[in-house]
């Protein structure tokens, strides 16, 4: 893609609200801008209970009450899953999952120490393999956790599941340009789906992508593959995988 183009995500598929305390805005506050930002979903995807300042797992279980659309936009019942070992165990499993409509899986300091390359790659693949619960693996181009990109990008190609590209950690330096665009290039060389979301942890964030869109750029990486790009693919995929029927209001 060019620089030139717009890059327009329909839907951001990992945001978090101020139940996760280090995180600043409210659901409302999330929904305004991103009606503003021209976004048509979010999932709102707070730190599942292992991370030491995530909300009380009946969070996650009266997450219900939250309408399905909100300003207009959508809003996914989301989690961001915490990968506890290398073995891929996560933090939210059983029941825990009920009514959940997103879910990211990621490593985080507090929760996982880094291990090795082959012990980084092994706790995401396992993850996978172990829980097929899980949408999206995020922000493993983080320079804590380093992984080799094509074993990620097969695995996640061959079960179905998303490689996040992720903006916050992108703009904020916890993962290099380098780093992403190893990635891209590992997913373009298996044709691994994309999403592109913002990881926003402020209102202000959601749904703008400036620095994601250089390096698509710099990768050359073909649209096809952006698949939040499009939010009737998103919605087809959430529907069948998590047996939901959306209204049309």
């Amino acid at each position: 893609m060019k620089t030139s183009d717009k890059l327009f995500i329909e839907a951001d598929l990992h945001c978090h609200s101020l139940a996760s305390s280090h995180a600043y805005s409210t659901v409302m506050e999330m929904a305004s801008e991103a009606a503003k930002a021209g976004l048509k979903m979010f999932a709102l995807t707070d730190h599942a209970m292992a991370m030491p300042d995530a909300p009380h797992v009946w969070h996650f279980h009266n997450l219900p009450v939250i309408p399905q659309k909100i300003d207009g936009v959508t809003v996914l019942r989301g989690v961001e899953a915490n990968i506890m070992n290398f073995d891929g165990d996560i933090d939210m499993v059983g029941d825990d999952l009920k009514g959940i409509q997103w879910v990211v899986a990621s490593c985080h300091a507090p929760v996982i120490d880094p291990g090795t390359v082959e012990e980084n790659t092994s706790a995401y693949i396992n993850a996978i393999k172990k829980n097929p619960a899980i949408d999206v693996i995020g922000h493993c181009s983080a320079f804590r956790y380093p992984v080799d990109f094509e074993k990620i990008a097969k695995a996640c190609r061959e079960y179905n599941v998303f490689v996040e590209l992720n903006e916050s950690s992108a703009q904020f330096k916890r993962s290099t340009a380098e780093s992403c665009i190893e990635l891209l290039n590992a997913c373009k060389k298996y044709e691994t789906p994309i999403l592109v979301n913002t990881d926003c942890h402020y209102a202000g964030i959601i749904g703008r992508t400036p620095v994601a869109q250089v390096l698509l750029e710099a990768a050359d990486f073909p649209e096809t593959l952006i698949f939040n790009r499009d939010v009737q693919r998103v919605l087809e995929y959430v529907s069948k995988k998590h047996n939901i029927i959306f209204s049309e209001d």
